[in-house]
């Protein structure tokens, strides 16, 4: 058995009961302490899965189920469901918490999640240098990360995962190619040109990624015009790293689930983000290994973010007032 531990910090919400009582803390139903109103308290157990409740007389909060990390400290909440103060004592939101702990004991205590913090960084020693800010870490970067997705099966947690990584590698370094293609652009050139210019293509793969379907029922991945699955070709022919990355508790597809051109994706490690508590792990990992894509660009000046034209996705000559493919004014040139 791992003696790895864990730190849980427990905050009991102060009201206008029981402000003299003490609540009891039990973990896996056995008793590690107790805990008054308005205090926080600390406790070492070991890494893992537990579950952790509170109980006072004969009321007793349902147990809350959480896994610890090895070194991580997770904050949690517990308090009872009685008014918050005398105020609230004689309105009817207060009468109506006093009825429920009469007539819903079970749900009279509680303890719920705080803010999880991520485990501490490994000790370093005096000659070892500390990490440098992100914005520090995003001038010794070079290169682009492609951001596959699609709307309807992860666009808002495709947008949490872009936030940090914006926060950790900069905004001018992310693309989500979807959301950026110029109106009457032929796609396919526009994704092509894209690629050319990007280290690693993350592919993101939430619950309805493999399985949807447009208007007339049919598989999307089975048509060649799909622009995600053009997106994941086109990296995969021109030998870019593909990250898979799992959201939104899915899995990995076979090869044998996927078009001929998409099945060597079946065969990348992917990467697992979870849910919350748990999420923020998940990209950590994922920036770890998108650091070893993108090359230290050391003492050399960034070259200059590449620029397509809005009116037909060709690449444009820096410095060029028209496209010499279109021969179109550059204008507001597409990222």
């Amino acid at each position: 058995m791992s003696n790895a531990s864990a730190i849980i910090t427990l905050q009991r919400t102060r009201t206008s009961s029981n402000q003299l009582r003490q609540f009891t803390i039990t973990l896996d139903n056995r008793s590690i302490g107790k805990i008054k109103s308005g205090q926080t308290k600390q406790f070492k157990v070991p890494a893992g899965p537990h579950l952790i409740a509170v109980k006072l007389d004969f009321y007793k909060s349902q147990p809350l189920s959480i896994l610890l990390q090895p070194e991580q400290e997770l904050a949690l909440r517990c308090g009872d469901r009685s008014p918050e103060n005398l105020k609230e004592v004689f309105s009817l939101k207060g009468f109506e918490k006093s009825i429920n702990a009469v007539v819903k004991p079970s749900q009279y205590l509680y303890v719920e999640l705080g803010e999880a913090r991520p485990p501490p960084p490994p000790a370093r020693s005096a000659a070892t240098p500390a990490r440098p800010p992100a914005a520090a870490a995003r001038k010794r970067r070079s290169g682009s990360i492609l951001v596959s997705y699609r709307r309807e099966d992860s666009r808002e947690i495709t947008g949490r995962i872009c936030d940090r990584l914006n926060g950790e590698f900069g905004k001018e370094t992310v693309f989500r190619d979807v959301d950026s293609i110029p109106a009457g652009v032929d796609f396919r050139q526009h994704i092509g040109n894209t690629i050319d210019h990007c280290n690693v293509l993350v592919a993101i793969i939430g619950n309805q990624w493999l399985e949807a379907k447009n208007a007339k029922g049919e598989r999307r991945l089975e048509l060649a015009g799909d622009p995600l699955r053009v997106e994941i070709e086109t990296a995969l022919n021109k030998g870019i790293p593909v990250i898979p990355v799992l959201v939104k508790n899915s899995r990995m597809p076979d090869a044998d689930e996927l078009p001929e051109s998409l099945q060597p994706l079946a065969y990348r490690n992917a990467i697992i983000i979870p849910g919350e508590p748990y999420f923020h792990y998940g990209v950590d990992r994922l920036i770890e290994e998108l650091g070893k894509s993108l090359s230290p660009s050391g003492a050399a000046q960034p070259t200059a973010q590449q620029k397509f034209c809005i009116h037909c996705g060709a690449e444009l000559v820096a410095g060029n007032r028209f496209c010499i493919q279109c021969g179109q004014p550059a204008g507001d040139a597409a990222p």
